[in-house]
């Protein structure tokens, strides 16, 4: 009996390990990669839905933070961004991110990916004017990241003649800037 209750306190140990290491490595391979190095934008920002007197700005890091938006003359008047944590972004293994290089590199498999997005919303803007404008991202160690100086303004009136180019994603194609290039000279 005592040889029994050994046999099987010991099979019980041995899953427990098993489960246990199993558990370890799965939080290991899918944990976030810790930020040690500079941050950055992981967009320029870009503009939507603009109104007569408004635009807003949105922009994406890795990082929740604080953020806001620079405009105006000498970018003198700003603006603080509303910030979103995505929640259904992921990397795997053919992801080109950071130093996964090529395919497996580091995720093997779908893992999570913190991704915040930031948007602000730029307001007394005059039809017509265009307006330069710079985001700036604080990370919470007190290092930021700020974009070029770009140029927005509010919805055009009626009447005003406009270029449109409408894109989707490229999936990173490499002739993707040259075609583009292309297509505003045509």
């Amino acid at each position: 009996m005592l040889r029994r209750l050994t046999s099987r306190s010991l099979l019980t140990a041995a899953i427990f390990l098993v489960v246990t290491s199993l558990t370890l490595i799965i939080v290991l391979l899918t944990k976030q990669p810790v930020m040690t190095s500079q941050p950055q934008l992981l967009t320029d920002p870009f503009l939507q839905l603009p109104t007569e007197t408004s635009v807003r700005v949105v922009w994406f890091t890795e990082f929740a933070g604080e953020h806001r938006v620079a405009y105006g003359e000498n970018l003198a008047r700003s603006v603080v961004a509303s910030t979103t944590k995505l929640s259904r972004t992921r990397e795997d293994s053919q992801s080109r991110v950071g130093n996964q290089t090529q395919d497996g590199q580091i995720y093997q498999q779908p893992t999570s990916r913190d991704i915040w997005r930031h948007e602000a919303e730029v307001t007394g803007l005059t039809p017509g004017t265009r307006v330069s404008y710079r985001v700036t991202s604080l990370r919470e160690d007190g290092t930021s990241v700020s974009s070029k100086v770009f140029t927005l303004a509010p919805k055009p009136t009626p009447g005003t003649s406009l270029k449109i180019l409408l894109t989707s994603d490229h999936q990173l194609k490499p002739m993707t800037s040259a075609n583009l290039q292309k297509v505003v000279e045509t």
